[in-house]
């Protein structure tokens, strides 16, 4: 797993030299991010040692990126997912993570927008959006990105009121009418084109409700039909807020083997989510709610947002008079976990559906008992049997 302990940030100007064949700007400020399991100042190492190899190839004429910037899921910038680690759990719980090939690792860490995240390397979590099954089952209602295919572009919408405001303003000064005319029939027009959007939206809201309700039959025999196929296979089905979860449970494997990449494609796994379990060599579940699903936020109790995003592992680095912001957010960031954990116990990250297993189901002993503490592990801390709002 490509989970690092530890992050730094290090950003140092430039100036280039006035002999230098080069048509980049003169000076440049050049920030990278580092990181390592061993230490912090490894990590702050490793920054300044990116930012010198950026510096060289700037002075050769290359036309680097000055400021790294975050990307959500990865997309392509080589740089492992900041995310502070939580914890870490080896399973079956009572062994030593180099005591067998057969035990599963699995570290905690906090995501972005502050929800935590189990990331674990063997047992394979497959993450499936409604959208993408909805785009398979219904392919002429719905695009590539599970929206009606009949929805109207808002802007398209507005190009069309202006047209037809100028028509109407035209007549009216062309018949010499009071202005007032154009001020009652645009109210009339108004009116009239908001009440039949209302219906068409209620109309297609009520399409996509119906629809997702079919995804679960759906998904059923999606997992029925593959273990006909494959009798030694078995899974666990789960429903989130927004989708499906599928743990496999007749064997443990790495993220890399040519199967995940079959089920990822059998099961319209998300594509997003299939990048990052590439990159960080791990599969991932959500364990706590979404802030924003959860009514704390709504009611201003908790912030949307966590604070510090970008840069929560900077704490034991500020010493300047002018990071006092960054300390001020890093404390906020403290108080906004502390409540969103406490309010996230009022919400479960998916609802258990079902386990299927093909006829010639078969596990090594010491293999299932890896993932049968991971599940229970898992159910746990996603408060799947619970009673609870799903966020």
């Amino acid at each position: 797993m490509l989970i690092p302990k530890y992050w730094a940030q290090y950003k140092q100007r430039f100036e280039l030299s006035v002999t230098a064949n080069t048509f980049n700007s003169k000076q440049a400020t050049i920030k990278r991010y580092g990181w390592s399991d061993i230490s912090q100042v490894e990590a702050l190492s490793h920054a300044k040692a990116r930012v010198d190899d950026a510096h060289k190839r700037w002075l050769a004429g290359e036309d680097i990126l000055r400021r790294e910037r975050r990307e959500e899921y990865n997309e392509g910038n080589g740089i492992p997912i900041r995310e502070e680690i939580i914890s870490e759990h080896n399973f079956p719980e009572n062994e030593l993570s180099n005591n067998s090939a057969a035990v599963t690792k699995l570290v905690v860490t906090r995501n972005s927008y502050g929800a935590q995240v189990a990331n674990i390397d063997n047992i394979a979590i497959i993450d499936v959006d409604n959208g993408d099954l909805l785009r398979h089952k219904y392919p002429d209602d719905y695009n590539h990105h599970g929206f009606l295919v009949n929805q109207s572009n808002p802007s398209t919408k507005i190009k069309v009121w202006a047209f037809v405001f100028i028509i109407i303003a035209s007549v009216i000064a062309w018949l010499g009418l009071s202005w007032l005319w154009l001020l009652m029939v645009m109210i009339g027009a108004t009116v009239y084109l908001w009440q039949q959007a209302s219906a068409r939206d209620k109309a297609r809201a009520q399409k996509y409700a119906d629809d997702a309700t079919s995804l679960l039959p759906y998904m059923t025999d999606l997992i029925k039909k593959r273990i006909v196929n494959h009798p030694t296979e078995g899974f666990r089905l789960y429903q989130t807020p927004a989708g499906f979860r599928i743990i496999a449970t007749h064997d443990t494997i790495a993220p890399n083997d040519k199967l995940v990449t079959d089920w990822f494609e059998y099961f319209h796994a998300d594509a997003n989510y299939v990048r990052l379990c590439q990159v960080q060599q791990c599969f991932r579940a959500r364990l706590t709610a979404k802030p924003w699903r959860m009514s704390e936020v709504e009611s201003n109790k908790l912030a949307k947002d966590i604070p510090a995003k970008n840069f929560w592992f900077a704490e034991d680095n500020i010493s300047d008079d002018t990071d006092a912001q960054h300390r001020k957010d890093l404390e906020a960031r403290k108080q906004w976990i502390i409540y969103y954990d406490k309010y996230a116990k009022n919400y479960r990250a998916c609802r258990y559906v079902e386990t299927f297993s093909g006829r010639d189901f078969v596990s090594d002993s010491i293999v299932q008992a890896s993932i049968d503490a991971f599940v229970r592990w898992h159910d746990s801390a996603c408060q799947v049997d619970k009673e609870l709002e799903m966020a």
